[in-house]
């Protein structure tokens, strides 16, 4: 699943890629409601009974809103405290609030796990805590806004992401995950007897109304530095392949497109979820592309417009996501390496080609000549076979 835009999840796909989120201090993901009671087995085998659909996963009803017209979200998968990073005099007090158990996407997003499943992000500004161990967020109102300023309910890093749909499509149980961006709102906090209690009420940019409602204890993780998080790879890099893998995700029949995203690792010592090198020195060069609807992958792509003051692409047919920051994660198109110190750097792309071709042996030759932001240049030339997931 790829933030910042309407995915289709495979089930099975979901099963493997739930990991535990490296850094992240809250709720654990958890695989999802297996129909066979076994977390090995695929819960879309019919071995033996061909003709036997697979079970439903878990439904949460009403796609999550209660009798009050609110959705409860009962658990929290991080926070994050960063005291005065930018030097303006407030502090960032980032918590991700969800409803159901969740797992990680693709581009190493977080998806909730079941139909009616939410994940709401909030990216709140206010004064420092004098305790930074133990930062406790402000009471008060904070309103939507583009500025990192006090009482700010900040735009660029605020959004939800729904699990919205389970469907049946060739024996197989497919999820359909929105993210769902807001143009206005306000966030309530009080300080209460379980420790907060959270009141999100906004307007999305699809003009439709959404309130959440969270209770319970926050422990906010430290991430104060002297200076701003910089994880930006720096100098020229030409990556040689030594795994690639493809994942083919939803159509966009508005824009006459598909989404297809491969990786080009440069080692095969890669994570369990097979989503990230796992050495030092280890690459992985991520493509977001975008042809032309039903075209297949094979091809020539430019870069793509994001929309302004949005990491939201204008999708059509050959272009692809150029890189961006989200967070602390990069998304898009962009090249992630694994530092001496174990940390990750990222290199975002912003310009240059990419060309698919297919070989008469039926392997791919895949040429990447682009620029990051600060315009060193990022060189692939492969050809082989793709692992297609």
């Amino acid at each position: 699943m790829k933030r910042l835009s309407n995915k289709i999840l495979n089930f099975g796909v979901a099963l493997l890629l739930a990991f535990a989120l490296v850094g992240c201090g809250g709720e654990e993901p958890i695989t999802p409601d297996n129909p066979n009671d076994n977390p090995i087995d695929n819960p879309n085998d019919n071995t033996g009974d061909e003709n036997k659909e697979p079970e439903a996963p878990t439904i949460i009803e009403n796609n999550g809103v209660g009798e009050d017209g609110k959705i409860a979200l009962d658990r929290v998968l991080c926070a994050y405290y960063l005291g005065n990073v930018w030097d303006n005099g407030v502090a960032d007090y980032y918590v991700m609030l969800s409803n159901d158990e969740y797992g990680i996407g693709a581009n190493g997003f977080e998806v909730p796990m079941h139909q009616g499943g939410w994940i709401l992000y909030l990216d709140l500004w206010s004064t420092m805590s004098a305790d930074t161990a133990n930062a406790v967020l402000p009471e008060g109102t904070y309103e939507f806004g583009t500025g990192r300023g006090m009482g700010c309910f900040y735009s660029e890093f605020s959004l939800a992401s729904n699990n919205f749909e389970q469907v049946l499509v060739d024996g197989e149980w497919l999820y359909d995950i929105r993210d769902v961006f807001f143009k206005s709102g306000v966030v309530d906090v009080k300080h209460t007897e379980k420790g907060y209690l959270i009141e999100v009420e906004v307007t999305t940019t699809d003009d439709e109304v959404l309130s959440f409602r969270y209770e319970g204890a926050i422990a906010f993780e430290d991430q104060s530095d002297d200076e701003p998080w910089q994880p930006i790879l720096d100098g020229d890099v030409t990556i040689v392949p030594k795994k690639v893998t493809m994942y083919q995700y939803g159509s966009y029949e508005d824009e006459n497109c598909d989404n297809y995203v491969v990786m080009l690792f440069n080692t095969t010592n890669i994570s369990a979820d097979n989503m990230h090198p796992n050495e030092v020195g280890g690459m992985r060069l991520l493509l977001d592309l975008y042809p032309e609807l039903g075209k297949g992958f094979v091809g020539e792509y430019s870069v793509g417009t994001l929309t302004e003051g949005k990491n939201i692409l204008e999708k059509e047919p050959w272009v692809y996501y150029p890189g961006c920051y989200w967070g602390t994660m990069a998304l898009g198109t962009f090249l992630e390496y694994i530092s001496e110190d174990g940390s990750v750097l990222y290199s975002v792309v912003k310009d240059g080609n990419i060309t698919i071709t297919l070989n008469p042996d039926n392997t791919y030759t895949i040429a990447v000549n682009v620029v990051n932001e600060k315009g060193n240049i990022i060189f692939c030339n492969w050809t082989g076979t793709i692992d297609n997931n």
